[in-house]
């Protein structure tokens, strides 16, 4: 420091203003890209943080309808597993017993009232796995692991109309099926219209209660 400090009394007054600039320069150099580097970092900060934001604001807004989804998810698999034991057949034929039509004998004439449940005629009921994973879990007192199948299924009950009944009891059938308390649904039809009396449906006619349940319990 003494050494520099000789060297710099040695100059001559011109050569000492002009060395006194440029440290000067130097300086004031030095501490503007320090304050630019500062800036630019304090910038790049605040649009990262910024960009963090916007990305925050749109999960939080993604998360209610996330939410919703995953509660009707859970509501549907637990209203499902409650099918799992239903009979169709006794539920089909519950619906049946309180519709009546009026009968007609083989003539086509009038013949009194009927009860539904007394033309309805059931085939075999047919099971069908819509979605399955397997999953493994010990057997009781045994060693190994057994497989059971865990997912959602469909149990279809065709019926068959086994004489002719007016369209106006079948329509009515057809909707205390959709609107009852268990999940079943008519999801297939054929029916013919007579060809003497337009109101009522020929003998024969078919349908298809399904319901859906899931197997298993929750993930």
């Amino acid at each position: 420091m003494g050494q520099i400090t000789a060297a710099f009394s040695r100059l001559s007054r011109r050569e000492q203003v002009l060395v006194a600039t440029m440290v000067g320069l130097l300086l004031l150099s030095v501490i503007g890209l320090s304050f630019f580097w500062l800036a630019t970092s304090v910038s790049d900060l605040e649009t990262r943080v910024t960009e963090d934001r916007e990305s925050l604001q749109k999960i939080y807004a993604r998360s209610s309808s996330v939410l919703a989804a995953q509660s009707a998810t859970n509501a549907m698999r637990d209203s499902a597993a409650k099918n799992v034991d239903l009979n169709l057949k006794l539920a089909i034929n519950e619906i049946a017993k309180r519709i009546n039509f009026e009968a007609r004998n083989r003539r086509g004439e009038k013949d009194g009232q009927k009860n539904l449940s007394d033309v309805v005629q059931f085939d075999q009921t047919q099971e069908t796995f819509l979605s399955k994973k397997k999953k493994k879990r010990k057997k009781a007192n045994k060693k190994g692991k057994k497989e059971s199948e865990v997912g959602y299924y469909r149990r279809d009950q065709p019926i068959t109309l086994s004489d002719t009944v007016e369209f106006k009891a079948i329509y009515e059938f057809l909707e205390q099926i959709e609107t009852a308390d268990q999940l079943m649904y008519v999801t297939d039809v054929e029916m013919t219209r007579d060809f003497q009396d337009g109101e009522i449906a020929r003998k024969n006619a078919t349908f298809t209660v399904s319901t859906f349940y899931y197997k298993g319990g929750r993930e």
